[in-house]
């Protein structure tokens, strides 16, 4: 599961073509996001249009849903409850570090800025 400030990578940008009329920012495959929040939201909803040619939605299923920092989304239309728009967390996976970079910035830290010891002329 994804945690507040994690940084994630875009896996899937496949939308249906409905999610282009609701949602103003989308994410793209490969790029890198932060985790903005995390929750439970719906996913897969079925609409049905009624007599007065209204959409209406008849259905969805529950997932956990996130936040993006980098994206900002309008309120779900379709819900009592305000709440933006958000991702199914499949769509992402974790960064993962490269382990040598992890490494040699762990190690650069270490006596940085200091100068090794040379004796002082007698």
């Amino acid at each position: 599961m994804f945690k507040t400030g994690q940084q994630v990578v875009c896996i899937n940008d496949d939308f249906e073509p409905w999610v282009y009329d609701l949602y103003r920012s989308l994410p793209k495959k490969d790029k890198i996001y932060t985790v903005r929040s995390v929750g439970v939201g719906r996913s897969n909803p079925t609409f049905a249009v009624n007599d007065d040619a209204e959409i209406k939605l008849t259905g969805a299923e529950f997932d956990m849903l996130i936040l993006l920092k980098e994206l900002l989304n309008p309120d779900d239309p379709h819900s009592s409850v305000k709440q933006e728009l958000g991702f199914r967390a499949e769509r992402f996976a974790p960064l993962l570090e490269d382990e040598d970079e992890a490494e040699e910035r762990e190690l650069v830290g270490v006596g940085a800025g200091e100068k090794e010891w040379e004796p002082q002329p007698a």
